[in-house]
């Protein structure tokens, strides 16, 4: 079945196992060989056909074994608790990319296997200052890098015009940063983590 036209304004943080500057960012590989990594995606407004999905969040745990678009990733998909069970339905579609669209290349390249979950996904989404957690299961806040000799706050985005998931990130380092998701389990705090903004429409 074909995916109706969707459109959605989405909030989205991310933290992984690589130095700060993401290198999948910059067409790179990974900075330890593999990605381990997990994010979080609020829907500020948007729609799945009539499906209304304004506030709705998913996450999402996963592991490559190599870069990104060497595929074989694994992952572990949380859809929001508080999604009806229509819009469950549009959730799950757009989060595994059967939906298409930014995140279904981005989700394409997870070919070993993506399991979905329905949990609390709590979500704060404000630079520096953003986190989120799925109880139990992934935890991260982040916090600005800092200068190693002086600890003053150091800033850095990246601007990329010919971007698939957004034009623009906004890099800090994880404060905290845990993944246990029963498939696999992983800690990396003052690893790379970033945020961004973005309107996606699909299929």
């Amino acid at each position: 079945m074909t995916a109706p036209k969707w459109k959605l304004k989405v909030e989205h943080m991310m933290g992984c196992n690589c130095d700060y500057g993401c290198p999948c960012s910059f067409n790179a590989p990974p900075t330890y060989t593999t990605c381990e990594a997990a994010g979080a995606f609020r829907i500020a407004e948007g729609n799945y056909g009539a499906i209304a999905l304004d506030g709705l969040i998913w996450a999402h745990a996963s592991v490559w074994p190599g870069p990104l678009h060497e595929l074989n990733g694994r992952s572990v998909v949380y859809l929001d608790e508080r999604a009806s069970a229509e819009q469950r339905g549009a959730l799950e579609a757009i989060a595994t990319g059967k939906a298409g669209g930014p995140i279904g290349v981005f989700m394409s390249t997870v070919t070993a296997g993506i399991e979905v979950r329905t949990a609390a996904v709590e979500f704060h989404f404000d630079g520096k200052n953003s986190w989120f957690r799925v109880p139990g299961h992934i935890d991260l806040a982040l916090g600005p890098i800092r200068n190693p000799v002086t600890g003053a706050e150091h800033r850095a985005s990246a601007v990329l015009p010919t971007g698939m998931m957004t034009r623009r990130e906004d890099f800090y380092s994880a404060d905290r940063f845990t993944v246990d998701s029963g498939q696999f389990r992983f800690s990396y705090p003052g690893r790379n983590a970033y945020t961004f903004t973005h309107t996606w429409r699909g299929p």
